[in-house]
């Protein structure tokens, strides 16, 4: 007696816009009555003969399975999956590729929505049943509950997306919940620097007191390298004779790899480490600040600043120095496009931002420089 009926494709009479599907019958243990059971095709397959082939190729591990004694009934049904569930096992695959700092912000993310679902009373929410609703309800309590900046928001929006995406890949679920939701308008961004008092302060008490962090500050003001490259950052990766740092793609945030010119007024300080006298593979920022072979995390940095910059008093961040470095050399007349190429900025509407934080009116030369008519 046959429990099921073989797949076959459903087409949507050939209609490319509608979502075509393999579909298979197989009997309730209970009523005894055929239930159809579907396996959606992929949207992103644009012509007749991809979805064609797809469709063959399920077909035939579909009877195969069913052959062999596969029985829907007890196995897994993924659409009845709770989304805590099914959120926290799209974060395991996500995380699975991505850099660790990337894999901090979705599980922060990750919480955050679990403990909204849990405090909503909506822990058991499968897939099948969440929608836009509650995916605008969330982003709504995040703005208005916790107050967050447009800048933040559109955070949230884009890596719910990329999380849910990937149980719509799997068949968790036919849409998105979070797809039709847009990004607000980003706020402009706060470019903060340094006084030159601050600089002396901050300079003053680490040549004495934390060399090894004096250094690391150097770097992100003279060279514009985010704390998670220096971290990463090898003995190799530094050529004194042609005076420039390599930045690796896999240590790169924009993931391409770029060379960083070291200034002149850099290069004697790092002379004096006598770099090629160390081992090329050792990390420039290792345990303790120091160069050696264990990769350390910037939070390492972070907290020495931290505890650096409450001891004199300083309302700073360490990253500031990078917009500090920034707006004296933009002062000191540099040409925009080689600011472009030394901040690494993709677009140079970016470092228009400096532009116009550090360079509000035009500069004394500009004034005695222009021509009489």
């Amino acid at each position: 007696m046959n429990y099921f009926k073989y797949s076959q494709l459903f087409d949507q009479d050939g209609d490319l816009s509608k979502r075509w599907y393999v579909g298979y019958y197989f009997k309730h243990p209970e009523t005894g009555k055929y239930v159809l059971f579907k396996i959606w095709l992929s949207q992103k397959l644009l012509t007749k003969q991809a979805r064609r082939a797809q469709a063959n190729k399920l077909c035939d591990d579909i009877d195969n399975r069913l052959r062999q004694g596969f029985n829907p009934f007890t196995a897994e049904n993924i659409g009845l999956t709770t989304v805590i569930s099914a959120i926290n096992k799209a974060l395991d695959i996500k995380t699975s590729f991505v850099r660790y700092r990337t894999v901090i912000s979705y599980k922060s993310y990750v919480k955050v929505f679990v403990d909204w679902l849990i405090e909503s009373k909506l822990s058991d929410l499968t897939t099948e049943s969440i929608n836009s609703r509650h995916a605008y309800q969330y982003m709504d309590y995040l703005k208005l509950n916790k107050h967050i900046s447009n800048r933040t928001y559109n955070n949230y929006i884009l890596s719910m997306k990329a999380l849910f995406n990937v149980l719509v890949n799997r068949e968790y679920m036919l849409r998105n919940p979070f797809k039709p939701i847009q990004k607000l308008p980003s706020e402009e961004r706060n470019i903060f620097a340094y006084s030159k008092d601050e600089i002396k302060l901050l300079k003053d008490y680490c040549i004495i007191n934390d060399p090894s962090l004096w250094l690391f500050c150097q770097f992100i003001y003279y060279c514009a390298i985010r704390p998670n490259e220096l971290t990463q950052l090898q003995i190799s990766h530094i050529n004194l004779d042609k005076k420039n740092i390599s930045i690796p793609s896999y240590i790169s945030k924009n993931k391409k790899q770029s060379v960083v010119t070291i200034p002149e007024s850099f290069i004697n300080d790092l002379k004096k480490l006598e770099l090629q006298e160390l081992p090329p593979e050792y990390y420039l920022f290792s345990k303790d600040l120091l160069p050696g072979e264990i990769k350390i995390f910037p939070t390492r940095a972070a907290e020495r600043f931290h505890k650096v910059a409450k001891a004199i008093g300083l309302k700073r961040r360490m990253y500031d120095l990078k917009h500090t470095g920034a707006g004296m050399v933009l002062e000191a007349g540099v040409n925009i496009h080689d600011l472009q190429l030394h901040l690494r900025h993709s677009d140079l509407k970016i470092t228009n931002e400096y532009l116009k934080a550090f360079k509000s009116q035009p500069s004394e030369d500009f004034r005695m420089k222009f021509p009489s008519i």
